[in-house]
């Protein structure tokens, strides 16, 4: 019995020895040295959540738990954005008055705000710079009530829109529903709803058209929900969706905006950015974010969330976006390590990977046994189109993995381009790309050749074969039943002469 013990015990201990020696799986994306010898922030990432993307070649370069569900923040309005530029009329020059209802509904929040006033009358282009430079969670609640009442009264007719009319479609109810006693006439215009808000229900839809499995919204300002969280992939998806629309970039890379004069405020008023990639100054705590090629794009953070960023930086030909969410350690310390994580990131990728061509269009890539052929028994095959990818700029050619997918064999005629495969480029067990593999040469058909081969393959085949042995046993079954007639004849005919003498 103690024997049996012992040798379990020295089994567990080397399986233990062997799982910790194991090579953990290949992350999605590429190795980061974040001790690297660099002039970089940290020795360590700090937020949960991290993943950056290159735009250019849409190559993911860098992962941290990308797809944890966790609190966004403000990081919430760049989907009010996007569905507030593509859905309210000509944005940049409709004028929006500022509603009670942000104040009742912010009122005590102690949320970020733009300072705009009940009654104050904005332009939708100045609103889009309050929601995403000083991250005014008034100037979200603003847009999100402004669509729902272009939506309740019919104004609101986008084709994607739903009828208002419809039966299915959010129910207005009447002012005074929802509102506080007494509230009444401080609420001139606002329309509540039995369901969600239209806004919010944009926001969702928006979501899924942009393949974000992971997200879901309930405030178009990103105040804390438990039923309101996103992951740095989604929120990748949807900053990359909305820096294609008109002034997004503009917007998020604005350190300072200069808010002109209103019909409730008669002076100009100056907002810094809230992302501090964009300021060159050092915070109350001297501590210095600053990073040169940063273009935005937005911050986020309370305390559920901690500190988060979108960020995105262009230099060289390049744009990357990085996506750092749950810095919890630098949002308990005042310290910003969401931007240094992100600034590391970019100092690395902007200095380490490049564009390579992996294989270009006519590269000779693999062979194939070739039939009925006059003296050609073999057909070269070219990728059938170019691939470039980001990658390390230690990667050469050789640590390129090519997998082939071909036939054994192909039968002319065979004409040049025609595909006959393809090839699997990958690298670090991560596929780059797969690409058609063409003839390289059009190739005729020898009739005699194919008559002769069709006649050889038909005399080797199986079932040839089995034919014929089923043949020559029936001959020969033939042959043994004649020989033995024959003999019995013989002696049939002995016995007649023997009985004839």
């Amino acid at each position: 019995m103690k024997t049996f013990r012992g040798c379990a015990a020295v089994l567990l201990a080397l399986m233990l020895i062997f799982s910790a020696a194991a090579p953990a799986l290949a992350a999605e994306g590429f190795t980061f040295n974040w001790d690297g010898g660099r002039d970089d922030d940290s020795d360590r990432p700090h937020c949960k959540s991290l993943f950056m993307v290159n735009l250019d070649t849409d190559t993911v370069v860098y992962t941290l738990n990308p797809d944890e569900r966790l609190p966004m923040a403000s990081m919430t309005k760049i989907m009010s954005y996007i569905v507030a530029y593509e859905t309210i009329p000509d944005i940049e020059h409709a004028v929006i008055t500022v509603p009670q209802r942000v104040e009742d509904d912010l009122e005590g929040t102690g949320s970020s705000l733009a300072g705009i006033a009940v009654g104050e009358e904005l332009t939708g282009m100045q609103l889009l710079y309050l929601m995403m430079v000083p991250s005014g969670n008034d100037a979200a609640l603003t847009f999100m009530d402004y669509v729902d009442n272009l939506y309740a009264t019919g104004r609101l007719n986008p084709s994607s829109a739903p009828n208002p009319e419809d039966p299915g479609a959010p129910t207005p109810v009447p002012q005074d529903a929802g509102a506080p006693d007494g509230d009444e006439e401080e609420t001139p215009g606002r329309t509540d709803y039995t369901g969600e808000s239209y806004f919010i229900q944009l926001m969702n839809q928006k979501a899924q058209e942009l393949g974000c499995k992971n997200t879901h919204f309930t405030n178009p300002h990103g105040l804390h929900d438990p039923n309101h969280y996103s992951t740095a992939r989604d929120m990748a998806a949807i900053a990359k969706y909305a820096m294609s629309l008109p002034n997004f970039v503009n917007v998020t890379s604005t350190d300072h905006y200069l808010k002109p004069a209103t019909n409730m405020n008669p002076n100009e008023e100056t907002f810094p950015n809230t992302n501090k990639l964009l300021i060159t100054y050092p915070d109350l705590y001297g501590n210095t974010y600053f990073y040169t090629y940063a273009k935005g794009i937005k911050t986020g953070s309370h305390d559920e969330a901690g500190h988060c960023v979108a960020a995105s930086a262009t230099a060289f030909g390049y744009t990357y976006i990085v996506i750092a969410m749950g810095d919890m350690e630098g949002y308990e310390n005042d310290i910003h390590y969401e931007m240094m994580d992100a600034r590391s990131l970019f100092r690395w990728a902007l200095t380490s990977l490049d564009k390579k061509t992996i294989t270009v269009e006519g590269d000779v890539l693999s062979s194939v046994k070739l039939e009925y052929a006059f003296q050609k028994d073999e057909l070269q095959l070219a990728a059938g189109e170019s691939v470039s990818a980001m990658l390390p700029n230690s990667v050469g050619a050789s640590s390129i993995t090519v997998t082939r997918d071909v036939p054994e064999s192909v039968q002319a005629p065979i004409r040049k381009g025609e595909q006959v495969g393809t090839a699997t480029l990958s690298y670090a067990d991560e596929v780059i790309a797969t690409v058609p593999l063409v003839a390289t040469e059009s190739v005729a058909r020898s009739d005699l050749i194919a008559s002769w081969e069709q006649g050889k393959s038909l005399l080797t085949s199986p079932w040839f074969i089995a034919v014929m042995a089923v043949i020559g046993a029936l001959v020969a079954v033939y042959l043994i039943l004649v020989v033995f007639y024959r003999r019995k004849q013989r002696q049939l005919r002995h016995v007649r002469k023997f009985r004839d003498l």
